[in-house]
């Protein structure tokens, strides 16, 4: 988050590079792949579970590497990057909001996605304008609401929506139009789902209107997406040790739907 504040262009060289990087593996394999056919056999059906429990592991590596809690620490950049390729995101814009929704838990100002008793649907569909105001915050706290400032992030904007495009177009062209919607799209509405209701169903407000960070284990769901995620769902926990991959073996003593006092 430092490097965000002390640099004004700090993501807009990273989106104006991914942009230009992945336009140009678009050209590559769009120039020397070869054209595959639009077939679709029985066994390619496996491919959407595939992709979903895909989707899943690929979220927990890149929430993780977010933290730098794979070892050797150089692994967490590498992991970082193709994870925040696959899922259409980054690493830096990432970690910021990530960094951001720890420091300031639930705060409807400065959170990138806190619940606020909103419904599930309507938390998804404004996560990536909350995401993108936060960072606006933060962006003009640090760099002055200026006239460069603005300037700045509508380019941000514009560069990042560029190489979202552009990585779409090269994971097609990469797998082609079958084995991208078999496997690509089950995987990436896995990660967007899957992330999206953790967070969702951890920061919902008790009966008394307060918000305290959930652990959720014990029904079936939540058994099999703890082993898929490494823990995932025990969020409390994870709020309470970031640096575990799988939180929930720092607090196996602690009942599911533990709850946490509010975090500062």
């Amino acid at each position: 988050m430092k490097n965000y504040r002390k640099d004004r262009h700090y993501f807009l060289k990273y989106f104006a590079a991914n942009a230009v990087v992945f336009l140009v593996l678009c050209l590559l394999l769009w120039r020397f792949m070869p054209v595959r056919p639009w077939h679709v056999s029985p066994w390619m059906l496996a491919l959407v579970p595939a992709g979903v429990i895909f989707g899943l592991v690929v979220s927990t590596a890149f929430h993780n590497a977010s933290h730098g809690n794979i070892k050797p620490r150089w692994l967490n950049t590498a992991i970082s990057e193709l994870a925040g390729a696959y899922t259409l995101e980054g690493m830096r814009n990432f970690r910021v909001g990530h960094a951001l929704h720890h420091r300031h838990s639930d705060d409807p100002r400065l959170d990138p996605h806190p619940p606020a008793g909103q419904s599930f649907g309507y938390f998804l569909l404004t996560s990536r304008g909350r995401t993108i105001a936060c960072l606006k915050t933060l962006y003009y706290e640090s760099h002055g609401d200026t006239i460069a400032s603005r300037r700045n992030i509508a380019l941000q904007l514009v560069t990042f929506h560029v190489s979202l495009v552009a990585k779409v177009c090269f994971w097609w062209l990469l797998m082609g139009g079958a084995v991208f919607t078999l496997f690509f799209l089950p995987s990436y509405l896995a990660y967007f789902l899957g992330f999206g209701h953790l967070n969702w169903i951890s920061h919902l407000s008790d009966d008394d209107g307060k918000v305290r960070i959930k652990n959720h284990d014990g029904t079936l769901y939540y058994r099999v997406m703890n082993i898929i995620t490494s823990g995932g769902y025990y969020h409390a926990s994870h709020h309470k040790r970031p640096w575990l991959y799988n939180p929930s073996l720092g607090d196996r003593r602690e009942a599911p739907l533990h709850r946490l006092p509010e975090l500062s």
